[in-house]
C-alpha cells in the first residue's frame, strides 16, 4: 500500500509539473473588449498599466494610414501582453464622419472593432463613391431629421452595403442611426477632444489622458510605447 500511495503522490506531482506551462499561457487580451466611461472601445486589460487613446476620424486619410500601418505590432507588441490598452474616441470631422462612427458601433463592443477597421480599411472607396453623389441627391442631404439625414448619407456612400457585408441588415443599420444615446456618446467624445483637451487635428493620441505633442502618425507613436515600462 506505501508503495501504490507513494506511486500515486508521484503520478500527480508528475501531472502538476506537465500541466503548469498550459496553465501559465499568457492571457491574448487583445480579445478583450470593454467600454469606457467617456463612451470609447477599448481592446486589451483594462487594468493595462497603461492607458493609450486615439482620437479619430473615419474620413481622415491619416487616420486610415494609421489602422494600416499599426494593427499588426500595436496588437501584437503591446495590446495583447497586457500592459497596454488601446481606446478609439470619435473627433467627428463632418456629417459623413458621424455617419461612420454610428455605423462602427452597430452590434455592441465585441462587433466595434471589426466595423471600426473595415470603415477605414475601405474608405478610400466609400469616399469616392460619395463625391460621386449627383448634385441632386446631395441637396437633399440636409433635409429631414437627424436619422433621416445620416440614412441618406449612408445610402450615397454606400456605407450601408459595406454593413450589409458585414452581416447587418436593413433595420439593424437604420436603428444604428437612430440611436442617439450612442450619438449623444460621440458627440461627448468630440467635445472632450475640441474643448478640454484642445485638439487640433486627427489622428490624436493620448497616454494616461495626456496629449502626445506632435503624435499623428504610427511612425510618431512607437517611440512613445517603446518607452513604457512594462
Amino acid at each position: 500500500m506505501k508503495f501504490r500511495s507513494a506511486y500515486i503522490a508521484s503520478a500527480l506531482v508528475t501531472a502538476v509539473a506537465v500541466a503548469s506551462p498550459a496553465a501559465a499561457q499568457e492571457t491574448d487580451w487583445s480579445q478583450r473588449v470593454t467600454n469606457s466611461a467617456m463612451g470609447g472601445h477599448v481592446m486589451g486589460n483594462p487594468l493595462a498599466k497603461h492607458k493609450l487613446a486615439e482620437y479619430m476620424s473615419y474620413t481622415c486619410n491619416h487616420c486610415a494610414a494609421f489602422e494600416k500601418d499599426s494593427h499588426t505590432a500595436l496588437t501584437a507588441n503591446y495590446i495583447k501582453k497586457g500592459h497596454v490598452s488601446f481606446e478609439i474616441r470619435n473627433f467627428i470631422l463632418n456629417p459623413i464622419d458621424l455617419t461612420a462612427a454610428m455605423l462602427a458601433r452597430c452590434g455592441g463592443r465585441t462587433k466595434f472593432f471589426g466595423n471600426h477597421r473595415a470603415l477605414l480599411l475601405q474608405q478610400s472607396s466609400w469616399l469616392k463613391t460619395f463625391q460621386s453623389t449627383s448634385p441632386e441627391v446631395m441637396k437633399t442631404l440636409n433635409n429631414g431629421t437627424v436619422p433621416e439625414r445620416l440614412k441618406k448619407i449612408a445610402a450615397a456612400a454606400g456605407l450601408d452595403s459595406l454593413m450589409k457585408d458585414r452581416g447587418f441588415s436593413a433595420s439593424q443599420i437604420n436603428a444604428c442611426l437612430s440611436n442617439k444615446t450612442e450619438q449623444d456618446k460621440i458627440l461627448a467624445m468630440t467635445t472632450h477632444a475640441t474643448k478640454t483637451l484642445k485638439l487640433t487635428g486627427t489622428p490624436s493620441f493620448t497616454i494616461a489622458g495626456k496629449p502626445l505633442a506632435k503624435v499623428h502618425s504610427w511612425t510618431a507613436l512607437r517611440p512613445n510605447l517603446v518607452a513604457l515600462p512594462q
